[in-house]
């Protein structure tokens, strides 16, 4: 069954990193490549942590994101998930978790991630 995956888990699953728990590394261990998923504005996202220097990578940002956007398939944001994701009962106003968590809904898939309200929130079915 396939998964999207939220940019910390992403980003952590590229460079295996520790912090991604062990029933997330583990679903996702056993799927396709084809089955790992991750919204499109997840680059962007990424692009802007790297920009505050809050993920640090050695090479140009482009190149970086075009190696860790091979790893995926990417979901597209459109009209349906724009509406759900304002429409949203999230506690958190993140815009990029919004957009995750309707992403998610609309393509019915598990959510992975470490977030605790969104875990908590009941929306969506989520994996850590």
């Amino acid at each position: 069954m396939s998964v999207l995956l939220d940019t910390h888990a992403a980003l952590w699953l590229v460079q295996g990193d520790d912090r991604l728990s062990r029933a997330a590394l583990s679903r996702i261990e056993g799927l396709a490549h084809d089955e790992i998923f991750i919204s499109d504005l997840a680059l962007f996202e990424l692009a802007l942590l790297i920009t505050k220097r809050r993920v640090v990578i050695n090479e140009a940002l482009d190149r970086f994101l075009n190696d860790f956007a091979a790893h995926f398939q990417m979901l597209p944001l459109d009209a349906t998930i724009a509406t759900k994701a304002v429409e949203l009962k999230l506690a958190q106003g993140d815009p990029f978790d919004r957009i995750f968590v309707a992403t998610a809904i609309r393509h019915k898939l598990p959510f992975v991630t470490r977030d605790r309200p969104i875990r908590d929130s009941g929306l969506v079915r989520t994996i850590w």
